[in-house]
């Protein structure tokens, strides 16, 4: 309802528009009035009324929008109580509100009989969906990933008896297990438009506020992510699109004094990329204020004099922050740490660009899911790690003396592009010392990579390719720097898998220091 009416503020001719409206309020009245909601189905009944008389007796949308916007408000927020086993709200106050909006008008009884009788006859539709609870499928994943824990057991049994009829058989289960994980994984997939569809809403209320005109485009809500990923990513948009909307667009006013249309646009745009959606947040408003940004973070000692300029822009995530005033929508910087943050603890990055005066683009690039994902084991020192296939940009086997050495780091040279490298078995364990450096005249080297920024991790071995359950670290481990979660192989050995993201921010640390040095 309220993307309908949104639509109708912008073309309040279509007619349609009011039709869908209708629609839906008269399907929650019907269900309301079964389940003896007075106040709801009460309500419902004089929005009905207001969009009657649009319909039929020439009210104009603009002068009812706003309160019929409120009036889904309090529909939404008595949902809200009546969910958590509350009485539903009082509507007495804004329903009295839509009566004066209509004057008495009351819609003529045969059409009231006969829409009804249409809606009732849809109810005869064949169910050809139904709604489960989250915990049950959060239950059914659980229940897969042990089976695939499992029929991994299985395997390694497999291999040591070499039996034809186990073989077979345990071949078997594992398509099964395959087709199993496949489905509930696709019914766990939500369309990123339910994060999506709360924004339009929010921006046209944000820009009336603040007496801005501001078009909001969507692209890609058809884009289906985990449930898991959905609800983590909600908040950090909310974010990004608030400062968009109090600081990235300027007033009507200074857009036409340069030379812009003084209605702005937010493009909020979702894509897939292999294994990740990237989430495009982009505003055609001032820009960030590059020079602010340095001074300021120079002085907090985020980057150096020398910094680039893909640096002071991303110094914003470290809490470097320009806004000369609080609002109370946001500020520029402001929380931004917090975004970074929350969208690396599901294996995601983002990463920001502006220019002066055309306006800001944040990428965000997200994992499709959390719950099972593909790796590449790897063994280092002795022991198995797993590494996430989506961050492994290539595997190379380079010459020693091709190494180049730093004060404080090594690094590689592919394609003409200088990439610094970490030798694992010093990095876990420092007290190796020189002993930690491979003997070997040939290094094997896994290139990863998160966004635009590559690091090679130097291995002993490439063991294989295999499909593995994410779980949590214990609580003893869990603050470490460099492993992110864990999984337990056919053996019941229990292998931790790197942390891309931290990795990279370790190194990029050290090679700082040096710089500064």
């Amino acid at each position: 309802m309220n993307k309908f009416l949104l639509k109708l503020e912008k073309h309040p001719g279509k007619s349609e528009l009011v039709g869908n409206i209708f629609r839906n309020v008269h399907t929650l009245k019907s269900m309301a009035g079964a389940m003896e909601y007075k106040n709801i189905a009460g309500l419902c009944h004089s929005i009905e009324d207001v969009l009657d008389a649009i319909r039929k007796k020439g009210l104009k949308p603009e002068k009812c929008i706003d309160i019929l916007f409120k009036a889904l408000d309090m529909l939404e927020k008595s949902l809200k109580e009546i969910a958590i086993d509350k009485e539903e709200l009082e509507m007495g106050r804004i329903t009295e509100k839509l009566r004066v909006v209509t004057g008495g008008i009351e819609a003529p009884a045969a059409l009231k009989k006969s829409a009804e009788a249409k809606d009732e006859a849809a109810v005869l539709d064949k169910i050809t969906s139904i709604e489960v609870k989250v915990q049950k499928l959060d239950l059914l994943m659980n229940l897969a990933e042990e089976l695939l824990i499992n029929k991994m057991q299985l395997d390694q049994i497999k291999k040591e008896l070499q039996n034809p009829g186990l073989t077979a058989v345990v071949d078997a289960l594992g398509r099964l297990v395959t087709d199993i994980q496949y489905n509930i994984m696709g019914s766990r997939l939500v369309p990123i438009g339910f994060v999506f569809d709360r924004f339009p809403r929010m921006v046209r209320d944000l820009a009336k506020d603040q007496k801005k005109e501001i078009d909001l485009e969507i692209e890609g809500a058809d884009i289906e992510l985990d449930r898991g990923v959905i609800d983590e990513i909600g908040e950090s948009l909310v974010h990004l699109i608030r400062n968009a909307v109090d600081h990235g667009i300027e007033t009507q006013d200074v857009r036409r004094k340069a030379g812009k249309p003084s209605r702005a646009t937010i493009r909020l745009a979702a894509k897939r990329k292999k294994g990740f959606a990237v989430i495009e947040v982009s505003d055609d408003g001032a820009g960030l204020g590059i020079e602010d940004i340095k001074n300021t973070a120079i002085k907090k000692g985020v980057i150096s004099q020398g910094a680039t300029e893909e640096e002071i822009i991303n110094s914003i995530f470290f809490g470097v922050s320009t806004t000369k005033q609080v609002t109370a929508v946001s500020g520029r910087g402001f929380g931004m740490d917090i975004v970074k943050a929350k969208v690396e603890s599901i294996g995601g990055s983002i990463k920001a660009v502006s220019n002066p005066g055309i306006g800001t683009k944040f990428f965000i690039e997200i994992p499709l899911t959390l719950a099972i994902i593909k790796t590449l084991f790897v063994e280092v020192s002795g022991k198995p790690y797993a590494i996430p296939l989506v961050n492994i940009a290539r595997l190379v086997t380079v010459d020693k003396e091709d190494i180049k050495g730093m004060l404080n780091y090594e690094a590689i040279v592919l394609d003409e592009e200088d990439i610094p490298i970490t030798r694992l078995n010093m990095l876990f364990d420092p007290l190796m010392g020189d002993a930690g450096q491979v003997k070997g005249e040939q290094q094997l080297i896994v290139i990863i990579k998160k966004g635009e920024e590559k690091l090679g991790l130097v291995v002993d071995s490439f063991m294989s390719t295999q499909e593995i359950v994410i779980k949590p670290l214990n609580r003893l481990v869990k603050e470490n720097k460099y492993f992110g979660n864990s999984t337990i192989i056919g053996s019941g050995e229990v292998v931790l898998i790197l942390d891309v993201a931290n990795l990279m921010l370790t190194k990029r640390e050290k090679i700082g220091e040096w710089h500064k040095q």
